[in-house]
């Protein structure tokens, strides 16, 4: 802890500085949020003409809603029930992040789990102005809440970098020069973790070279497709604070930068306005943000604050509450203490092994039960499902500590619907004064598939040995180009949906001369390569059904770097000509379902021995599927009507 204080018109004046300098970088960014490029964009004041609502502020004024009615114990389960209450963002991780907590999974599975592609997105790291401003002079606690906060959307390197953030916002109260903070920042986080490491390297850089050479390495270095990765934007936002002379003007430059612009450059804004707080901010600056502040409509159903000081005024409320040392502020006004229940204790169950009801395997659950008071309690815990045997379980936890119990979760025998996107089960807390707690709960459950397959051809087009340098002694043999490649896209259609439908009603799928096998994927991507051997060219089948109960329209999104076709009751509804790398929304069919039965039968023509294939249904809602969230109502099921 920084042992020093602040009078409380110098701490109002650092996070209304903060606010500030956040709400300017976004306002800049904004418009050029997504283009991956440096630019040389003309600076005038036409650029600040429209304030718009923005994730990056968004999140955090969801979190002070959630200080500001729960007091100083908050713990992962509270920002978890206030991102389900009041989060409808639908986009990349937040999306993921909501489909989990809905299903009935805690943190950090909610950030860990079917994450794999935006895990390392910038959604928190620009979120964690908050912790600081709260901790200030306290950055240890400040890493330790914004890692609880990235915990739920992401795994990584996304919440090392929030803490890192986080940190040296805390720092910033009490220290004023950029260098130094960055490199105290580095204290809470493990030498190797991977932002340490990225941020040491960009140190190391901007030692050596100028601006934008070290923007170059670092694009060089850490560049992603996906234009919102956060180590390549960290190290822009590392970099900016490094050239910035503790000037406002600086933020032109990290506009400059590009790629997740706002949040570079509202990041960068933010810790430099800590740092000087509004007073020492130029005129200019202050007069092109204004006071205004905007809200997504995403966000439902809290109160939000309409101005940057009021946003401010409720920051410091929340900071005098959440602070371990009253002292670290003075003079702060009367009335402001929390006087809300105090919350007893925090519980939430962490997922080791996840269940697969279909081989009767079960779960294997960490149940991580926090004493919040300062006496011992003694608790009982039950866990209790349909599907698993019940638990009962004891505990006696001593005063503000945590205690951890691991459970095998094991099945009953009771036969899972398939039908379900969700196993579901309950965790029953009574304390010692009676008072008891059920905590709704899941796990996921992704459908089944029948993989029929794959259909293999020899490409007879390259039989003929190369010339003038004959690949063998033997001009009998073919081609070594022949003996290593099969026939890409083969135009044979080796089954329809009435072939399959037909197999299926005869009970003979498993018979013919091919390969067939169910399929129960863990996420909603799977590697098809886990259910045969061998590379190459080939055509593989997956045929499933969706059981609705009305007609309505859904999106089918999927990722894979292969040829794709889909039919649905028999139509085709999509193929693709080009090849795309694999990420969770490369292709969106609009898909009409009938009430009743929905049969979905899609061919995978791979090319290249990537056999990864992702896919799920999202609302569609007359909207781009990227602005819809993921359906957790529907499933993709065949089993019920195979006979195993």
């Amino acid at each position: 802890m920084i042992q020093d204080s602040l009078d409380y018109k110098q701490y109002y004046n650092k996070v209304l500085g903060g606010w500030i300098g956040k709400c300017a970088g976004g306002i800049l960014g904004a418009p050029i949020e997504g283009f991956k490029n440096f630019n040389t964009i003309p600076f005038t004041e036409e650029l600040f003409a429209t304030n718009f609502a923005n994730d990056d502020l968004d999140l955090q004024v969801l979190w002070l809603d959630m200080l500001l009615k729960k007091g100083h114990k908050v713990r992962a389960t509270d920002l978890n029930a206030h991102w389900k209450n009041h989060v409808d963002f639908p986009w990349c991780e937040y999306g993921i992040a909501t489909r989990n907590i809905n299903i009935g999974l805690d943190n950090p599975n909610t950030g860990n789990h079917n994450n794999w592609y935006w895990n390392t997105g910038m959604g928190s790291p620009i979120r964690s102005e908050i912790w600081g401003m709260v901790s200030p002079g306290q950055p240890e606690k400040a890493a330790l809440f914004a890692g609880m906060d990235s915990e739920l959307d992401h795994f990584g390197f996304s919440v090392e970098a929030e803490q890192y953030l986080a940190a040296c916002a805390s720092i910033a109260f009490f220290e004023n020069d950029l260098k130094t903070i960055l490199e105290q920042g580095l204290n809470y986080l493990p030498a190797d973790s991977e932002c340490a490491i990225m941020v040491k390297q960009v140190f190391a850089w901007n030692e050596k070279h100028e601006f934008d050479v070290v923007a170059g390495k670092i694009k060089s270095f850490y560049g992603d497709a996906d234009f919102t990765n956060s180590p390549m934007n960290v190290a822009f936002t590392i970099l900016s604070l490094l050239h910035s002379n503790n000037s406002f003007d600086f933020l032109i430059d990290a506009f400059h930068l590009g790629h997740d612009s706002d949040c570079v450059v509202a990041t960068a804004g933010a810790l430099l306005g800590i740092v000087l707080g509004f007073d020492a901010i130029p005129e200019v600056w202050k007069t092109r943000v204004g006071n205004e502040l905007l809200v997504s409509p995403e966000i439902v159903n809290i109160y939000c604050p309409k101005t940057i000081t009021e946003l401010t005024e409720l920051t410091c409320k929340a900071g005098i509450n959440f602070i371990d040392d009253a002292a670290i502020i003075s003079n702060y006004p009367k009335g402001i203490l929390y006087e809300g229940p105090e919350k007893l204790y925090d519980v939430h169950c962490d997922v080791q092994v996840f269940p697969k009801l279909e081989v009767q395997k079960g779960a294997v659950i960490n149940i991580v039960y926090e004493n919040l008071t300062n006496k011992p309690q003694n608790v009982k815990l039950e866990l209790v499902s349909p599907y698993f045997t019940t638990e009962k379980i004891q505990l006696s936890v001593a005063a503000n500590t945590i205690a951890e119990h691991l459970v095998a979760f094991n099945p009953n025998g009771t036969k899972f619907s398939t039908a379900q996107t969700k196993i579901p089960y309950s965790l029953k807390v009574e304390l010692e004064n009676g008072a008891v707690e059920t905590f709704d709960k899941g796990f996921p459950y992704y459908g089944n598939w029948l993989l029929l397959g794959p259909f293999i051809e020899e490409d007879k087009s390259i039989i003929k040995s190369t010339s003038p340098y004959p690949d063998h002694g033997m001009s009998s043999l073919p081609s070594v180009k022949y003996m290593n490649q099969d026939l890409a896209r083969s135009p044979k259609a080796f089954l329809t949906t009435e072939i399959v439908e037909s197999l299926i009603n005869t009970n003979t799928v498993f018979d013919q001369a091919f390969h067939a096998q169910v399929v129960h994927p863990s996420e909603m991507r799977m590697n098809l390569k886990d259910y045969f051997y061998g590379i190459g060219e080939r055509s593989i089948y997956l045929y499933s059904e969706i059981d609705a109960s009305e007609a309505s329209k859904k999106w089918l999104s999927m990722g894979s770097p292969n040829y794709l076709t889909v039919w649905h009751n028999g139509n085709e509804v999509f193929k693709n000509e080009e090849l795309v790398r694999s990420y969770p929304l490369a292709h969106n069919v609009e898909l009409d379902l009938v009430a009743g039965k929905n049969a979905l039968l899609i061919r995978i023509d791979a090319v290249l021995d990537d056999f990864t294939f992702e896919i799920g249904l999202k609302e569609h809602d007359n909207k781009h599927p990227h602005q819809c969230l993921w359906n957790t109502d529907l499933q993709f099921d065949i089993i019920n009507n195979l006979k195993l």
